[in-house]
């Protein structure tokens, strides 16, 4: 991989880049994009005729817009003559993965917002711990490292550690 692609932005914390004003989130990075490559690949791949698994949608609920790294709808057929840019509709769960720069309680935060507004379950994916928290409740989670294998019961998914982190 190109040494520049590695390279430490040099950039203030606190200037935030026309990728984090537009999308109001951190800048993701390489293991960022893996693991939501990974998830998106591996959801569609066992559950692609029950969920719509869609990565970086606007939604806009309670008059409030977030863009959850992935959101997991009910199977849908779609027009593509008539796109949209924000979904009104709640996402049967969110997942959120953690970037280097963010803070968990931002996850936190989205998470606690999406269940106010009817989601089933939230994931929040640390990178680093290679491990992922199912939210089932707002203050409910079970915790899942890299050998386990993921059960998100609210919505009967079950997918290998091993294959997302890797």
């Amino acid at each position: 991989m190109p040494n520049e692609v590695l390279e430490i932005d040099k950039v203030s914390e606190k200037t935030l880049s026309d990728y984090e004003l537009e999308r109001g989130k951190p800048m993701p990075s390489i293991a960022h994009a893996i693991l939501q490559s990974n998830l998106v690949f591996e959801l569609n791949l066992n559950y692609r005729q029950l969920f719509r698994i869609l990565s970086e949608l606007n939604v806009l609920l309670s008059q409030k817009k977030y863009v959850p790294d992935i959101a997991i709808y009910p199977t849908f057929d779609f027009d593509f003559t008539s796109d949209a840019i924000n979904s009104t509709d709640t996402p049967l769960a969110t997942i959120e993965i953690l970037s280097p720069k963010q803070d968990l309680t931002e996850l936190f935060e989205k998470k606690d917002f999406f269940f106010r507004n009817d989601v089933k379950s939230c994931w929040i994916v640390i990178p680093y711990m290679k491990a992922i928290a199912v939210y089932s409740e707002p203050t409910k989670y079970k915790f899942f490292t890299e050998n386990d294998t993921l059960i998100d019961e609210k919505l009967e998914i079950s997918l290998a550690m091993n294959s997302i982190f890797k």
